[in-house]
């Protein structure tokens, strides 16, 4: 009996002096770290279709629009490289993600997961360039469990392709194994379905989802449009559990994509009716090892 209860009290402190889980997450106040309208030369240069996904990968930036415009920004001299139309791409271009895989050992890039959140519930996969890019793979979801949109973000670390999506009600995030492109069929297409699923995790009160990225156990969520609030979650990706609630509403934009680079986070605002004005926002990101992690 005396063994018994040591051995209870060893694991009782233990789990006491237990460091707590890290988490990354972003100060309750950002800083504008660029407007495009002062980048881009509009008397040379079309922009069309509002701002949507931003995916980051070294310098560069790569802010997709409505309709499959892609513009290139150097992030670190903070100017304009170029603009494209993604190549079979006309989607919402809702989000975007970079994955693992390079398409060649001549692709700069790692492969660029495209939203397409038009109703088609698909993933472009895609091999980008700052002059050009081309779909080489389409991942779709087959089942009728999922409700409304869908988008799509890889965790890269773990592997993990995320679809984000609305189940029985519920803002959801489904878990899959990330396909590699030698997964396609004959047709350059990976279908998943719930049977395909590593597991659901809900994210919460989340009322218009916007981009989203899976970094560090952490999933952050933009949501919202100015009429109706726009807030940043910042949830648990193990757990749902909520750990940051950011205000976005002085901004007075519509947050849109957002990427992680070092230890800031950039979030896309649009601008209504000036698809040339884009505004990215930094926000430093910061240690918590606190699970309830400040001010909501």
């Amino acid at each position: 009996m005396r063994r018994f209860i040591l051995t209870a009290l060893a694991l009782i402190c233990s789990a006491a002096t237990a460091p707590a889980q890290r988490y990354l997450l972003p100060a309750y106040d950002g800083e504008l770290y660029l407007d495009t309208s002062e980048l881009i030369d509009t008397a040379a240069v079309s922009i069309e279709g509002s701002s949507q996904g931003l995916a980051i990968w070294g310098r560069y930036a790569f802010s997709l629009h409505d309709k499959g415009q892609c513009v290139v920004l150097d992030m670190k001299r903070r100017r304009f490289v170029g603009t494209f139309k993604l190549e079979g791409n006309d989607s919402h271009c809702n989000n975007a993600s970079f994955g693992v895989e390079r398409y060649s050992r001549k692709s700069k890039f790692p492969l660029l997961y495209i939203s397409e959140c038009r109703g088609g519930r698909a993933c472009y996969v895609t091999d980008i360039s700052v002059e050009g890019s081309r779909i080489v793979q389409r991942i779709i979801y087959d089942g009728d469990d999922c409700t409304g949109p869908m988008d799509w973000c890889v965790d890269r670390k773990r592997r993990i392709l995320y679809a984000y999506c609305t189940v029985e009600g519920r803002r959801t995030f489904r878990r899959f194994a990330l396909p590699r492109l030698a997964d396609s069929d004959a047709e350059g297409t990976v279908r998943l379905t719930a049977a395909d699923a590593l597991g659901d995790i809900s994210v919460g009160d989340i009322a218009i989802p916007q981009g989203s990225v899976a970094e560090k156990r952490c999933l952050y969520l933009p949501d919202g449009v100015p009429s109706r609030g726009c807030r940043m979650h910042v949830t648990d990706a193990a757990t749902g559990r909520q750990l940051r609630l950011v205000d976005l509403n002085h901004i007075g934009h519509e947050p849109e994509g957002l990427d992680i680079k070092g230890r800031w986070l950039y979030l896309s605002f649009h601008v209504a009716n000036h698809p040339e004005r884009n505004l990215i926002y930094r926000f430093r990101l910061e240690a918590v090892r606190a699970v309830n992690a400040g001010r909501q």
